[in-house]
């Protein structure tokens, strides 16, 4: 259930006053927290025509004294309406209110309140609005003194922890701060026992959230009120600022206590958290980019680039004497999700999946990694003692693909999404080539286009190590080209398809019926390819040599364009 808080009171608290005292609640009790704005006489028939929302209609009767069926008419039309209840004299038009008008009010949650025959409405109209314009006072002015006691914490650099607690004093309630572009929370309830049961229901909720693929907290955009497992009533005030979503503030309301006055006294600040939280992917930004600057330079093949970068190297706790490694990681776009030209502009030159991966990284890798972004990929290096063994080495790299991949899953980019992981190189002047090994893996990967093949191993490619060796790469392109030009077709689909067939052809060991399965094609049509390859080509596949060396010729057209 979601519902958009206003800058009210609910009805229930109207009944303190001086004058309903006495005032007795006829039905409709589960709407008493209904926002009351004003308050107005019904004594016409036509009232319908006149109402707002938020009204508390006073009414002696008088309208339906002749037809009390009337009543039964006008409860739902008013319920429609968003009027927050009916207050009634009776005795001197009516004795009482029917009992189906009553359960009809019970039904939908409108209450029904009788007022006493002795209070006057001109007396009760300025006592209700001096009520609610109080409230609305004292709620302004909690407002104020709660932002300007959120925005000394941020000029003291408090954080975000203090932020908790003070909203915890201002709610009497556990909370939690749920910051979702680095996907961390800060948590305040002094009490051990609900801080347990608190903690449970949120790591429960996040667990639902993560698991159902439908679900997106970014586009509720008002409270969202829900009971936990454990059922704890729980509040979900998400954080937007220039149209974006930054997290949410969940409040648990194990007292049964919250009113609704303190939920929008912590929801005016939810525009400062965001800033908080774009501080910190500002400074966070700042440093990507001086260790991009790094990265570059310590990546480069001129050897000169990578000298200066040493000179720089223990600013970023780079070990020259460690054994390190590259991985390339290729993010595919997520669906339905906007393009970077169409996020705001505030949030455009960052971004955010990537800020989330590295913190993520940070927390559970918990060993040394430096990462950077150009255009759709990241790479990231890695570092490892020269004594480690190799198999530990390998756990520990698996390790960091494994948060890869965990978090390619949770945004829904897995698709077209892969991992090229380059060889272990002593000297970091070695860099440059395990660089280059890790996008042509992820080049082969792409190639391949199985969406079951994500992560590829430079040290797995075995005689496709040597074919993709600087020395002798442009020979390698140059065999492959005069080899695969055998196909001389101008027709670009005839010819995708004779290579489709060829490739088909040796993954099927030479089996043309395998071949048909393999791409959803009559076997005559592969008989036909097959007999035309040779017949006007003069490329026989049974013949060994022939087989080979296109075998080889793919495989080059594979790695290295």
């Amino acid at each position: 259930m979601t519902e958009k808080k206003k800058m009210t009171i609910p009805l229930r608290d109207v009944l303190q006053i001086d004058l309903l005292k006495g005032a007795e609640i006829l039905a409709g009790e589960n709407g008493l927290d209904n926002s009351i704005l004003s308050v107005n006489v019904m004594e016409v028939p036509d009232v319908l025509e006149w109402v707002r929302s938020g009204e508390f209609l006073l009414t002696t009767a008088y309208v339906f004294r002749d037809d009390l069926s009337l009543l039964d008419r006008l409860i739902p039309e008013l319920y429609a309406k968003k009027v927050c209840g009916l207050g009634i004299k009776t005795q001197r038009y009516i004795e009482t209110v029917p009992e189906s008008a009553l359960a009809l009010a019970d039904e939908l949650g409108f209450p029904i309140i009788r007022i006493p025959q002795d209070v006057p409405y001109g007396d009760l109209i300025k006592e209700i609005f001096n009520h609610i314009i109080g409230e609305q006072r004292d709620l302004l002015i909690r407002i104020n003194d709660f932002n300007d006691t959120v925005r000394e914490i941020m000029l003291k650099r408090g954080g975000m922890q203090e932020i908790a607690e003070q909203i915890y004093l201002a709610t009497e309630s556990p909370v939690i701060i749920h910051d979702d572009i680095f996907r961390d929370f800060y948590s305040y309830c002094p009490d051990e026992e609900g801080k347990i049961l608190v903690q449970e229901d949120y790591r429960n909720f996040l667990t639902q959230s993560l698991s159902n693929r439908d679900y997106y907290l970014q586009r509720n955009r008002s409270q969202e009120v829900s009971v936990g497992e454990n059922g704890l009533k729980r509040y979900a005030i998400p954080i937007y600022f220039d149209n974006t979503h930054f997290g949410s503030i969940f409040i648990w309301d194990i007292k049964n206590s919250l009113r609704p006055q303190s939920l929008f006294v912590i929801e005016s600040i939810t525009s400062l958290i965001a800033l908080e939280i774009l501080n910190r992917v500002t400074l966070v930004e700042r440093e990507n980019i001086h260790q991009t600057g790094f990265l570059e330079l310590l990546l480069s093949s001129d050897p000169e680039d990578q000298e200066k970068a040493i000179e720089s190297s223990k600013f970023y706790l780079f070990d020259q004497s460690r054994a390190s490694q590259i991985i390339v990681l290729l993010v595919g776009q997520e669906q339905g999700k906007p393009q970077l030209n169409e996020k705001p502009a505030m949030v455009q030159k960052v971004d955010t999946d990537l800020l989330y991966l590295t913190n993520r990284l940070k927390k559970e890798y918990r060993a040394y990694f430096l990462s950077t972004q150009h255009d759709d990929r990241a790479v990231f290096l890695l570092q490892f003692d020269q004594n480690i063994p190799e198999d530990l080495r390998h756990e520990n790299c698996e390790n960091f693909i494994a948060i890869l991949l965990q978090f390619l899953e949770e945004k829904k980019k897995s698709a077209g999404s892969f991992v090229g992981v380059g060889s272990c190189v002593k000297s970091y002047k070695e860099l440059p080539a395990s660089l280059r090994q890790a996008e042509q893996t992820v080049r082969i990967l792409q190639n391949r286009n199985d969406n079951e093949a994500k992560i590829l191993f430079y040290e797995d490619l075995d005689v496709l190590q040597i074919l993709g060796h600087p020395l002798i790469e442009e020979e390698a392109l140059a065999f492959a080209g005069e080899i695969l030009n055998a196909i001389d077709e101008p027709d670009p689909k005839k010819r995708n398809d004779f290579f489709d067939t060829i490739c088909a052809y040796f993954e099927a060991g030479g089996n043309l019926r395998r071949v048909s399965e393999l791409l959803f094609t009559h076997y005559n049509t592969v008989v036909y390819r097959i007999n035309r390859i040779r017949d006007v080509y003069g490329v026989d596949l049974r013949d060994p040599d022939t087989a080979f060396n296109f075998q080889l010729a793919l495989k080059i057209k594979e790695l290295l364009q």
